[in-house]
């Protein structure tokens, strides 16, 4: 069976959306399709912005490839413009229905004889239908019938908004999996690395000191008198002194660093090289400056240092949690471990 120029087109675009593929490479090529299937001088697609209800030009085939970049954004309540109406109405026109032109191919120098506008509407999860945008096609003479039974338009339109839906589910998706990879590692409280994570970093960053014959530091901070501070003033308290000192924290190390969250009101710090006591020197001191209940917040702390105290994580866990005891049986604010006390 041969097939017309309009229905090549056509099986082409279907081809376009079914393929891998940047949404910006399959507009352009949808919006080409537009013009070969139909016989329009020029098509531009319009992605729908449903935050700010603006349309913004995305692709555009038989103009000026300046274009698009001449091309303003319209206003979804603009009523000078065909692709605003569409959108708001749910239908297509046609300049032969009465309807109003296109201000963009005007300031783009085109006066085109027949404009047809269709809103691009998709389907949602629910069942609902969801606006993603408009695609307007110009003609030289007369516009099409959009009615007729094998109208090319709407078909077109049909595919273009499944291109632009998929493209936005999978943009989703992919967020709300970066979302659930941070969730997974990160402590909801503090924003810091989890216990897991900091461990995992620890094996990584023991692992490069040990091909590269360097230290490695390991500090270990507990904020004295928590459960006190808890009992007295209450969780919520307690919960924003963590986050001060977990804000404390990520001031003061080195971007070489590591923090992270290793228990209720304990923190741990990886540093690359041997001065892992000077940086929880540092922090000691900014954190100092935190008061809650009217009591100014101490952190003692435990150091261990690769090869000298281990070369394994486990080792190194245990020097520090050793050095953090004998540091707070010294009293609050102490360091002790890597030669400091």
């Amino acid at each position: 069976m041969e097939r017309t120029g309009g229905q090549f087109s056509l099986l082409e675009a279907t081809r376009t959306v079914a393929r891998g593929g940047e949404l910006d490479a399959k507009l352009d090529a949808l919006a080409e399709h537009v013009r070969q299937a139909s016989g329009a001088s020029a098509a531009m697609i319009y992605l729908l912005d449903p935050v700010t209800n603006v349309l913004l030009p995305a692709a555009q085939a038989g103009l000026d490839p300046s274009a698009l970049d001449s091309g303003e954004a319209v206003g979804l309540e603009d009523e000078d413009e065909l692709v605003a109406r569409v959108v708001r109405e749910r239908r297509a026109l046609t300049t032969a229905d009465g309807a109003t032109g296109s201000l963009v191919l005007t300031r783009l120098g085109l006066a085109p004889e027949g404009l047809v506008a269709l809103p691009l509407v998709a389907a949602d999860e629910a069942g609902g239908e969801e606006a993603e945008g408009a695609l307007l096609a110009a003609f030289s003479g007369s516009p099409p019938d959009i009615q007729g039974p094998e109208d090319t338009l709407t078909a077109m339109a049909d595919l273009c908004a499944v291109a632009i839906r998929n493209a936005r589910l999978q943009h989703a998706l992919l967020e709300r999996a970066d979302w659930m990879d941070r969730l997974a590692s990160t402590d909801t409280l503090t924003g810091l690395a989890n216990r897991g994570t900091l461990l995992r970093m620890l094996e990584l960053e023991i692992a490069r000191a040990a091909r590269q014959g360097t230290q490695l530091s390991l500090v270990i901070f507990d904020v004295d008198g928590f459960a006190q501070l808890n009992e007295r003033a209450g969780a919520s308290v307690g919960d924003d002194v963590l986050r001060l000192v977990a804000s404390t924290l990520a001031d003061q190390v080195r971007l070489v660093d590591t923090i992270g969250r290793l228990g209720p009101d304990e923190f741990g710090l990886i540093a690359p090289g041997g001065g892992g006591a000077i940086v929880a020197r540092r922090v000691q001191e900014a954190a100092a400056s935190i008061e809650a209940a009217g009591q100014r917040v101490s952190l003692s702390a435990g150091a261990a240092l690769l090869p000298e105290k281990g070369g394994s994580s486990e080792e190194l866990l245990a020097a520090a949690s050793a050095a953090l005891v004998e540091a707070k049986s010294h009293g609050e604010g102490q360091l002790t471990g890597n030669g400091r006390q």
